[in-house]
């Protein structure tokens, strides 16, 4: 039978599944404190007149879709993080009033 002290890290090892996760996406697409984008603007150099780039060029704003997450993700692995070890916690100590 597996010991409470193990149990518990066990468990709290499980409630940061979500805080890991939530991190690891979010650094992986750079660690900005914004919100979420779905469409990202790539800005590209245009010659006014097409072939002689010596006259002149404009910027022309194309827009890509393309997912960036943002702030939100670790503070929604926090929350879910939260919820499961409070869910543990509660189990936890049902079990052990059930065992006394």
């Amino acid at each position: 039978m597996i010991s409470i002290l193990k149990m518990k890290s066990i468990c709290f090892i499980i409630s940061l599944i979500p805080l890991a996760l939530g991190a690891f996406v979010w650094g992986k697409d750079g660690w900005r404190l914004a919100f979420w984008q779905t469409s990202v603007a790539k800005e590209m150099e245009v010659p006014i007149v097409e072939g002689m780039p010596e006259l002149g060029t404009q910027t022309q704003v194309v827009w890509q879709e393309q997912f960036i997450s943002g702030i939100e993700s670790p503070l929604i692995g926090l929350v879910l993080s939260l919820i499961l070890s409070l869910t543990f916690i509660l189990l936890l100590r049902k079990k052990n009033d059930s065992s006394v």
